[in-house]
């Protein structure tokens, strides 16, 4: 076996940090997260919010620049963010209690409290700025960080003996630093902002009331819990049951500001003088406001459940990107729109260069909650399955027709059709349906096939439907007479005569550009070369491989999630250990990306789709979707227009330079003016890319050189140029 890996590391204690989502070249990344989850506001030298995944930021002119791994963050996951006055940078503490920096174009990491393993539990809860200071609220005492140095300088337990203490909160006030903890108020002297040891003092008033969240304003201290407000000065709360579950307190320039919710209702409140409340903004608006920040005429709303709110004259909500929900269903990808139903909300998303956008109903009418999607390749036009039925768009989303598909429930799991537009769709404990003539009707299965958990499917260039048998049971195909003239249903197995499957438990299919099937269980990778199977054997070749002291299986004792064919042949694999590029024939492993050394946001990749046009990759995880611009693309059938990316070539650029638009597999030769060859290589499907080096490993001389495409018959031929620059 061999091995060529390509590995990228993104754990520099320093790296260069963009706040850009558009499509990078060769080799970058970008981030897909749903969020419209907003967990927190802050101003510094623009508006910083925080979704669960991820951090964004808002200029003047409201556009919303994305912070990731892709960028530079090293985790995703967020706890809290914070803003320093005094340095110009953004703090934000993870779920996995790392803790950036992020100066400038700098993001420095502390990741001390994540490799302690000094206490069971090291959550951060909240981060407070004081100085050149940040007091970290942990669940084990109040880390205090240097914000110059960026590095932990020590750890106060607000107790005295220095005990792991559950701390939610802190604040200052009047030389004194309040903490906020599972035993109640404590307090304690500031000197430089120092505390003095062991003089932590209890303020028993506020002890048993379950108070997690401190305030501070015009120099009064405010407690609250989920119900109540206090002061620090009196015994006796001053507002009790608001409207709903309180969940932050803040100011404007006339008084104090209250967001609440209560089952999906909520409310933006003014507390008057004598503490009663003005609604500001009611459940009509709001679902789940949970921070509030105001800057000048703005008050700023993060919703959990809608997403940002700027609420002045008008109310304006900021699409922050992303799709509407996290995925579940079935995606699916062509030449202009990645497809995917939610699955767990109503209707659908859809992505293109221009961005996410939302279809949750067409017209007035609700659209339902869909699990399934699929492309027909003769018009473009996209197929989406629900409960019980099926929804046609046109390839401009116009919906032209439902379908009900029989009497008896279930869930359109997986939709796919055959390059002559024939479809099949697979209905959770129905079996399968097939589309002929604008047609879906049901094909009789063998009275033993059990269809009771059915969820992936593919349909082959011989209109096969090869479907993953549930409960453990191998593969069920259905071969119609539309390719071969007999239709037949058979079922694979781990038996050598029948089907030679390295387990009986299936967990991902596709079909290459050669049409092979490959075949993913928990056990490794098969690969299916079959014809006719009404007269032929259909067994799998189960390649063996060798490195080193290893021999095996592809994929021996790993469970293969999802398997996509790129432009080149080659295969990507999702696993729960990361995700990996092979070869086309699947003896060499190009790449393996793990959370460790790409922006996955954690190893398990369940589905995994290619543009054909860019070769981008787009990786599916459990709550995420994160894309990689690739190396192949889909190569056209002649040779026209060469696409050269970057050109000019600056000489502060050292990416890779893309030669798009090719003839699949074409001979790419790049020549001076003289005709001296400098590069040669083949075409990734639709693209070539070179390193902008010469064979001796130099950058080539300021100029102007030739590109010289050609197909290996000479038939198809191209000519470009690319110009590489001096600079200024």
């Amino acid at each position: 076996m061999r091995i060529r890996y390509l590995t990228l590391i993104f754990c520099f204690c320093a790296v260069y940090c963009t706040a850009q989502n558009n499509l990078g070249g060769i080799g970058q990344w970008r981030e897909h997260y749903a969020n419209y989850n907003v967990q927190q506001l802050v101003m510094g030298d623009q508006l910083y919010g925080a979704s669960k995944h991820q951090v964004f930021s808002l200029n003047e002119s409201y556009e919303v620049s994305l912070l990731g791994k892709s960028n530079g963050l090293h985790e995703i996951g967020i706890a809290q963010i914070a803003w320093d006055k005094a340095q110009s940078q953004l703090i934000i503490a993870y779920n996995n209690s790392s803790i950036d920096v992020k100066q400038g174009d700098q993001v420095y990491l502390i990741n001390d409290i994540t490799l302690s393993n000094l206490y069971s539990s090291k959550k951060i809860n909240h981060v407070n700025i004081q100085g050149n200071w940040a007091f970290i609220s942990t669940d084990f005492g109040i880390v205090v960080v240097d914000l110059i140095q960026h590095e932990i300088k020590d750890t106060w337990f607000p107790n005295n003996n220095r005990q792991a203490i559950v701390t939610y909160q802190s604040a200052v006030l009047n030389d004194s630093l309040y903490a906020l903890t599972e035993n109640g108020l404590m307090v304690c002297p500031l000197q430089n902002n120092w505390v003095v040891n062991n003089q932590w003092q209890s303020n028993s008033t506020f002890n048993g009331l379950g108070l997690t969240k401190l305030y501070n304003f015009n120099g009064v201290l405010y407690l609250y819990n989920a119900r109540q407000i206090f002061k620090s000065s009196q015994s006796y709360a001053i507002l009790n049951d608001p409207l709903g579950s309180i969940e932050k307190l803040s100011n404007d320039k006339t008084g104090l500001l209250l967001a609440t919710q209560h089952n999906n209702k909520g409310n933006l409140l003014r507390i008057n003088a004598d503490f009663t409340t003005t609604s500001l903004l009611d459940s009509s608006e709001l679902l789940a406001p949970i921070d509030i920040l105001v800057n000048g005429s703005n008050i700023w709303i993060a919703d959990s459940l809608k997403g940002l709110l700027a609420h002045s004259n008008k109310n304006t909500w900021i699409d922050l990107g992303g799709p509407r929900y996290n995925i579940y269903g079935s995606t699916t990808i062509n030449e202009t729109n990645f497809i995917t139903p939610y699955a767990s909300n109503n209707g659908f998303g859809v992505y293109d260069e221009s961005g996410w956008h939302h279809y949750s109903q067409i017209n007035t009418e609700l659209l339902p909650i869909l699990y399934s999607s699929s492309i027909n390749p003769k018009d473009d036009s996209y197929w989406l399955g629900g409960i019980n039925q099926l929804i046609h768009f046109t390839s401009d989303f116009k919906k032209t027709a439902s379908y009900l598909l029989n009497n008896n429930k279930g869930i359109i799991t997986a939709i796919d059709f055959s390059k002559t537009g024939n479809g099949f769709a697979l209905q959770n404990q129905q079996g399968l349906i097939q589309q002929q003539n604008n047609v879906w009707t049901n094909i009789v299965a063998p009275s033993n096939f059990s269809f009771s958990g059915v969820h992936k499917m593919i349909t082959n260039q011989q209109e096969q439907a090869w479907i993953i048998a549930p409960n453990n049971q191998g593969i069920y195909i259905y071969q119609s007479a539309s390719y071969f003239p007999t239709a037949i249903w058979k079922q694979l197995s781990t038996n050598s005569n029948s089907g030679n499957l390295p387990s009986l438990k299936v967990t991902s299919l596709v079909e290459d550009a050669t049409g092979s099937i490959w075949v993913g269980t928990d056990n490794g990778i098969g690969i299916f070369q079959c014809g006719d199977i009404s007269k032929e054997a259909c067994n799998a070749f189960i390649p063996t491989l060798s490195n080193n002291d290893f021999n095996g299986y592809l994929f021996q004792k790993e469970t293969v999630n999802s398997i996509a064919v790129d432009g080149a042949n080659r295969k990507w694999v999702g696993t729960n250990n990361g995700v990996w590029l092979l070869s086309p024939d699947g003896y060499d492993i190009l790449v393996h990306f793990t959370q460790n050394n790409s922006p996955l946001a954690n190893d398990t990749v369940l589905q995994i789709k290619i543009s054909p046009i860019t070769g981008e990759v787009f990786f599916i995880g459990a709550s995420q979707i994160v894309s990689y611009r690739g190396t192949a693309t889909k190569g056209s059938k002649y040779q026209n227009t060469i696409s050269i990316f970057p050109n000019p070539v600056t000489p502060d650029y050292n990416g890779i330079i893309s030669i798009k638009g090719l003839i699949e597999n074409a001979i790419v030769k790049i020549t001076d003016l003289n005709g001296k060859l400098v590069f040669q290589t083949r075409a990734l499907g639709g693209q070539a890319v070179w390193n902008g080096k010469t064979y001796e490993g130099n950058k080539p001389a300021t100029g102007i050189y030739l590109v010289f495409v050609r197909d290996d018959t000479g038939n198809e031929e191209g000519i470009g140029k690319i110009v590489i620059t001096k600079g200024r």
